[in-house]
């Protein structure tokens, strides 16, 4: 079995990182909303008074940061996680969808996917170098 760093190559290794800064920018911005409504209560909803959408927005968002921390270790499967709470995203509140600052959170997860395939793609180069 080969390193699986020793046979990526350096655009995959490129794109690995460039996922991984942006979805560590989008668990920040994420987790700096929640500390507001943590420290800062009365600028935000409690439980109780949460209407339903309102409770399916905040599940749909924690798939997304769920989905993208996930996706640091297992990228396929932590992306197809985090793209899901986008989807639900779209479907809850599709005006959100005009709005291209929107299209910055599944951009990681769609680096992730692609960094995944490009890993495959070299792990696949280097077997057929080795057997060679």
């Amino acid at each position: 079995m080969i390193p699986k760093t020793s046979f990526e190559s350096e655009n995959t290794k490129i794109l690995k990182r460039t996922a991984r800064v942006l979805s560590l920018v989008i668990i920040v911005l994420m987790l700096s909303f929640v500390i507001v409504y943590i420290f800062f209560p009365e600028h935000s909803y409690s439980f109780s008074n949460l209407e339903q959408n309102q409770l399916a927005i905040i599940l749909v968002s924690a798939l997304i940061f769920i989905g993208l921390a996930l996706a640091w270790k297992w990228e396929l499967f932590g992306a197809l996680i985090s793209l899901l709470g986008f989807i639900g995203v779209g479907i809850l509140y599709p005006y959100m969808l005009t709005m291209p600052i929107v299209y910055f959170f599944p951009l990681a997860a769609i680096l992730f996917i692609v960094s995944w395939w490009m890993t495959k793609s070299d792990l696949k180069k280097a077997e057929n170098k080795q057997d060679s």
